[in-house]
């Protein structure tokens, strides 16, 4: 498994969080995603579905990164209070699959959990 992000973002809570969530989705880090979003979390992967509260987002996530997951690539995370969002490259064996996340945050302090993720994927090229 292959995981790049970007080096800046050791001053900026979210964007630890938010790289570490996409750490713990490349490497099954059940606990971590547990840990970071809230109860009723919504995930709408947009033009597809919409799957709410944490356990069914859990599955889900767990359900996309089994697909023969070779590697991530965030090519960068942002942030403004409690909103940020994350793009990059998921690669799997056969396809990979370029991203935006747009998440927010149950509040603005840095333990703020996920209360929203709007994910959107694009098929690309090999």
């Amino acid at each position: 498994m292959k995981f790049t992000h970007p080096e800046n973002c050791g001053n900026a809570p979210k964007k630890l969080l938010l790289i570490q969530l996409y750490k713990a989705i490349a490497f099954a880090d059940a606990q971590f995603l547990l840990e970071s979003l809230e109860e009723a979390v919504v995930l709408e992967i947009v033009g597809d579905r919409t799957v709410r509260g944490k356990d069914d987002v859990i599955s889900e996530i767990k359900g996309f990164a089994d697909r023969d997951l070779t590697g991530v690539h965030i090519g960068d995370v942002l942030t403004h209070g409690n909103v940020a969002a994350a793009y990059g490259t998921l690669s799997f064996r056969d396809f990979s699959v370029e991203f935006c996340d747009v998440y927010k945050f149950g509040r603005f302090g840095p333990k703020a959990k996920i209360t929203e993720i709007r994910s959107y994927r694009i098929p690309a090229k090999l």
